[in-house]
């Protein structure tokens, strides 16, 4: 009976933390920009729970530097529920190196970092530039 009890805890325990790593899944990018300096873009989707945008969180790792971004969604209005919704995450690169970097949101990245023109998502109402 011990033994019974036993393997049941395991398992649920076993299922309990299968279960918190898939809710807190992570997307990850990494980006060698051009030699030239200009502006880097990266478009990411907010985290969802139960059909709700949730806060968001980006870490960039670029070199020596490294940037930590938490961006709340709009909890009203038409966006609050739309799919897709997120931001547009602005970076400049001011100098002419290729200093790989390492993007990772606890959102969607919908279109990892690239340098050059801006993304089309802005002109979606539901997406916002962070910089």
């Amino acid at each position: 009976m011990r033994r019974l009890h036993l393997a049941l805890m395991l398992l649920l325990i076993a299922g309990v933390s299968v279960a918190y790593a898939r809710g807190r899944a992570f997307s990850t990018a990494n980006f060698t920009p051009p030699p030239e300096a200009g502006v880097i873009y990266a478009v990411v989707d907010f985290a969802r729970a139960s059909g709700r945008e949730q806060t968001t969180v980006v870490n960039v790792e670029w070199g020596s530097a490294s940037r930590r971004v938490t961006i709340a969604p709009p909890y009203r209005g038409t966006c609050a529920e739309t799919t897709p919704s997120g931001f547009v995450l602005k970076m400049r690169h001011p100098r002419p190196d290729t200093v790989p970097m390492t993007v990772t949101t606890t959102g969607t990245l919908v279109r990892g970092p690239y340098q050059g023109d801006i993304p089309l998502e802005l002109l979606n109402a539901c997406y916002h530039l962070v910089t």
